[in-house]
């Protein structure tokens, strides 16, 4: 019997604020239980260890490093593949905190990149921190032997790098971010609680990041359109960012308290008892380079709990619903305020979606079926 195949997941920073180690996390036990050794290197904090503790099961083999500068971290995580030794190293995120210099691994592995954004495309991103951004777009390509690419224009995008760097042959594989079974199937132990608190409200929920640029003050704008025809309302919003008091002095000053609750950061255990409660969800996404690009990590979540999604026809929401989709324009307030309303009267209709095509499972079995056109694993 031929000995496993070796995968390790190299992963930056807090699971907290950074999605990418969402995707080693995910797909850790669907690649183990097919006869893959898994391995995840993380930075040790206790949000990192909580969620790999749940959502990892004993097979896996978690090695934490110290935080620390970009040469540090470097330091550590290639001590730690050099005592590993895996055949794939699959970097969840590439940049300089995880630039592994292939001269100083004592094997030789072969290295899968993954992308969920376009950090050029970035509007934000400016002179030095754009350069680096096409450096490290255009390194990524120099430096991987597959590329994985979590939305369709990541895709078409390094493709054409590809091309333009002579590696025409590339393999690259489109696979977005997927729903965790952990999180579905967690107790829902506040849903009673929950439920009460709400009874009467159509419940809105928006995870995420709280900043104008991902329709923080379209949905607030929309929430008191739609409150004037449908006052049983509630949105909760659940994340922390750069406007958000700016949000809550806009909700006082509008008389909108009874409307819109801030939440903060939601603990993992208390996802599903919100996610159950919910009548529908908002993901906002701006026509732009930007939220073409990236994977809202977020949608994949939401979809197992079949409650519509307000968003918008960008990128991957559009790959998921098609024409079927509940869309609305992040830059007209009235547009989700319809939705809103109409929610609030019980007039719409659900939306049917295999939800097991978005799966962790399934990006498991397309990537290791991927990988495996020219190599056998046996458990």
């Amino acid at each position: 019997m031929m000995k496993k195949k070796k995968i390790c997941f190299l992963t930056t920073g807090d699971i907290t604020s950074i999605a990418t180690m969402k995707r080693a996390l995910g797909m850790a036990n669907p690649l183990s239980a097919m006869g893959w050794d898994v391995s995840v290197i993380a930075m040790d904090c206790a949000e990192n260890r909580q969620r790999a503790g749940i959502e990892c099961g004993s097979d896996i083999a978690l090695h934490y490093y110290q935080p620390a500068g970009a040469k540090g971290e470097v330091a550590q995580k290639t001590q730690i593949l050099n005592t590993i030794k895996p055949d794939y190293i699959y970097f969840c995120a590439f940049g300089f905190r995880n630039w592994i210099r292939k001269s100083a691994l004592q094997f030789k592995p072969e290295m899968i990149i993954e992308h969920s954004e376009l950090q050029s495309g970035i509007p934000d991103n400016k002179g030095l921190k754009k350069i680096l951004a096409h450096f490290i777009e255009g390194l990524s390509v120099k430096y991987a032997d597959k590329l994985i690419c979590a939305s369709k224009y990541l895709e078409d995008f390094y493709a054409r790098k590809a091309k333009q760097l002579f590696k025409r042959n590339m393999p690259i594989l489109y696979s977005p971010y997927a729903y965790s079974t952990e999180v579905i199937d967690a107790p829902k132990s506040y849903l009673k609680e929950l439920s009460v608190k709400y009874e009467n409200n159509t419940v809105l929920i928006y995870m995420g990041t709280m900043t104008r640029n991902y329709g923080l003050f379209t949905m607030l704008e929309a929430v008191e359109m739609a409150a004037k025809k449908t006052p049983d309302i509630k949105l909760l919003l659940l994340g922390r960012g750069r406007h958000l008091e700016e949000a809550k002095t806009y909700v006082k000053e509008k008389n909108l308290e009874q409307y819109v609750e801030f939440l903060g950061y939601a603990p993992e255990t208390m996802l599903s008892s919100y996610f159950e409660l919910a009548d529908a969800f908002i993901s906002p996404l701006n026509d732009t380079v930007q939220d073409w690009a990236r994977c809202p990590s977020k949608i994949y979540m939401y979809i197992p709990f079949h409650k519509p999604v307000f968003t918008c026809k960008i990128g991957e929401p559009k790959e998921i619903f098609g024409d079927d989709g509940y869309y609305f324009d992040n830059n007209q307030p009235a547009t989700l305020s319809s939705l809103i309303s109409i929610l609030a009267k019980g007039e719409l209709k659900s939306v049917s979606l295999d939800v097991t095509e978005h799966s962790w499972q399934k990006r498991s079995e397309d990537f290791s079926n991927w990988i495996l056109q020219k190599e056998q694993v046996y458990a």
